[in-house]
């Protein structure tokens, strides 16, 4: 491993210390968006490489942030992981996918689903959180509410009906 990519990762970790998400899913989660948005074209493996800190110089350059090419607390908050709220554990995210799809799906995959659901219910005024792809009681009380005003079973959970009725299973990539 080199010195950089250790640094980077010793980063992710101080900066996740408060929960036990792996640092590769932190970076197989920022590899995601990036890629999403444009900026990263290699595979989404987790592996904070020097494709990653391309993409994230260029993320930096057109978000008029500092470049440093590195994963740091800025980039993260700009991403919208708020670093003021501890990470949840990963169970948490992956307890509110029971009964879908995405039950399986790996955790970069999962949080963009969650993000696109907070995008998808905010949008339609049922979310005024954060567009983070974490859960929350405010997410879990607005699937709820969406779940019983569209006559699904109100579980709070994103299950492969919730998902589909939302719009989000064909959003994702």
């Amino acid at each position: 491993m080199g010195v950089r990519k250790y640094f980077m990762i010793a980063g992710i970790l101080a900066f996740f210390a408060v929960a036990p998400i792996e640092a590769d899913e932190v970076v197989r989660c920022v590899q995601h968006h990036l890629s999403t948005l444009g900026y990263y074209k290699g595979t989404v493996d987790g592996d904070a490489g020097s494709m990653t800190g391309a993409a994230i110089r260029r993320y930096q350059i057109a978000k008029n942030l500092k470049v440093t090419g590195e994963l740091n607390q800025q980039i993260l908050e700009h991403m919208g992981l708020n670093a003021s709220a501890p990470a949840p554990e990963y169970k948490a995210i992956r307890a509110l996918f029971r009964g879908s799809s995405l039950a399986r799906a790996d955790a970069a995959r999962q949080v963009e689903a969650l993000r696109l659901t907070q995008l998808k219910l905010a949008e339609l005024g049922y979310y005024t959180g954060a567009h983070n792809g974490l859960p929350g009681t405010a997410m879990t009380s607005a699937i709820k509410e969406w779940q019983t005003a569209h006559k699904l079973r109100a579980s709070g959970l994103l299950d492969s009906t919730t998902l589909t009725a939302l719009g989000v299973s064909a959003s994702l990539p």
